[in-house]
């Protein structure tokens, strides 16, 4: 796993440092790459990583994922809501698609686009 070099106060820091980095359309990238030191940042004992990954029929998902000691589903959601602040109205369970992988890393996921991109 790569270890991020930043760190910082709060959720909305981080927020507001790696939403700016995640909606530049130059770093979007296909889903699989999207871990590098650039996206990601710690706030305590917590890991975040945002990216706009876009898929092969040119969706564009905004990506916000969280790893910490411990870390539940539900207080992933309320850092979620923390990050996203600086940028985004959050609406509780209405637009974001959550899973969970092997490596404990919780992934929020929504349509960042309204239409897919055009080639």
């Amino acid at each position: 796993m790569l270890r991020s070099s930043v760190t910082v106060k709060n959720m909305q820091e981080a927020g507001g440092t790696l939403l700016e980095r995640a909606l530049d359309p130059r770093r979007w990238m296909l889903p699989g790459r999207r871990v590098t030191k650039d996206n990601m940042c710690e706030v305590g004992s917590v890991t975040v990583c945002a990216t706009v990954d876009v898929t092969p029929t040119l969706e564009t998902l905004l990506r916000v994922s969280f790893r910490g000691p411990e870390l539940s589903p539900m207080q992933a959601a309320e850092l979620l809501e923390e990050f996203t602040s600086v940028r985004f109205w959050f609406i509780p369970n209405a637009e974001w698609f959550v899973e969970i992988d092997a490596r404990r890393w919780i992934h929020f996921s929504r349509r960042y686009t309204p239409d897919h991109l055009l080639a």
